[in-house]
């Protein structure tokens, strides 16, 4: 397809470090398909483990192991625990949701390593108190439906039983970016992101920009604040030359660091700007209020707020229905691209059925 500009903005993907199938025992939540898979799975497990009369398998079913303490593992845990301790507080009759365990694992030596040591450790005395189990230094080395393998730093490891794991160690460019670098003779990191040119473009093609989660740029973090300059700075850029400027004399795309947060529970977060560090209540409003500034028209943060008093006030039990639909229609796909692979050949039905499973 012919085209005078092109920006390529295909995201990332989980990744497993060399170990995709951990995806299937320990998936992501990079989509929201991922998100609502993921509730199925944790709502699931508590009502499994109320209808279960074994107690060490009620154990396994009520320990929820989220892998990787960045702002996104901070969170999950975070809101596994209260959910666990308040949202389902009496909804069940042979289980104490209060009795979950929920464990958060890291390779790295401390909790949200980019935001410094002592925010890191201010997120994790709250997480603490929530009574998540925090266990740094551990690696994990293999997992399976029943739970997960864990190295320890001196080389030690021990197994971890649990029904649901969830996966936030880390992130990968879409397999779009590997395609482009080897049809434009460029090169990606280890991590599939695509080495730019300083305009943003791939080199030898100034009409092309790669921006967001799959560009590589020096000291730019795979953040939304990321792909969001960067993609102001394309747009004025090929605006620029459709007035006749020369592509040669663009300036270089400079990037505005506007600060970091990352939500640890309910009224609690933590917040980086500048050389200035908040946390607790304020670094919470701080967080609501730069989400209703990115949120489009009125109507939208109103209804936003609306819902968000109801959601913090309340017990979120309007949000605890769930569907496994998503594990099916995923369980689907997987088996049609087995066959596939394995040369059977798909016909217009298993389609048809795949299409209605999700």
């Amino acid at each position: 397809t012919p085209f005078d500009s092109l920006i390529v903005a295909a995201g990332a993907q989980q990744s497993y470090f060399g170990n995709d199938h951990f995806a299937e025992f320990a998936p992501g939540m990079k989509t929201i398909d991922d998100a609502l898979e993921l509730r199925g799975r944790i709502l699931g497990a508590f009502e499994q483990a109320e209808l279960s009369d074994d107690q060490e398998e009620r154990d396994r079913l009520m320990t929820f192991v989220v892998v990787g303490a960045g702002p996104t593992g901070v969170e999950l845990a975070g809101q596994i625990a209260e959910l666990a301790d308040r949202t389902l507080d009496g909804a069940f009759r042979n289980i104490d949701p209060r009795d979950a365990r929920v464990i958060l694992l890291d390779a790295a030596p401390a909790v949200l390593p980019p935001m410094g040591e002592k925010l890191g450790k201010k997120a994790a005395a709250r997480l603490e108190k929530l009574g998540v189990e925090i266990q740094l230094n551990a690696m994990v080395t293999d997992v399976d439906n029943d739970g997960l393998t864990v190295k320890e730093k001196d080389g030690t490891t021990r197994r971890i039983e649990a029904q649901c794991k969830v996966w936030s160690a880390g992130v990968q460019g879409s397999p779009l970016g590997k395609q482009l670098a080897d049809q434009s003779g460029t090169e990606t990191d280890r991590a599939g992101r695509v080495i730019v040119e300083p305009d943003l473009t791939v080199k030898g093609h100034p009409n092309v920009f790669v921006v967001g989660d799959l560009m590589l740029v020096k000291d730019v973090p795979g953040m939304a604040q990321g792909a969001i300059q960067g993609a102001t700075y394309a747009a004025k850029q090929i605006k620029a030359t459709l007035k006749g400027e020369d592509p040669a004399q663009r300036q270089p795309f400079k990037y505005f660091d506007k600060g970091s947060m990352a939500t640890v529970s309910r009224f609690n977060a933590v917040a980086k700007v500048g050389k200035l560090e908040f946390s607790g209540f304020f670094a919470w409003l701080m967080w609501l209020a730069l989400h209703l500034y990115y949120l489009v028209g009125y109507r939208s943060r109103i209804t936003t707020v609306i819902s968000w008093f109801v959601t913090f006030l309340g017990r979120g039990r309007a949000q605890m229905a769930s569907t496994e639909q998503q594990v099916f229609a995923r369980l689907a796909i997987e088996q049609l691209n087995s066959l596939e692979a394995r040369g059977v050949t798909r016909t217009d039905d298993d389609d048809q059925r795949a299409k209605a499973a999700g």
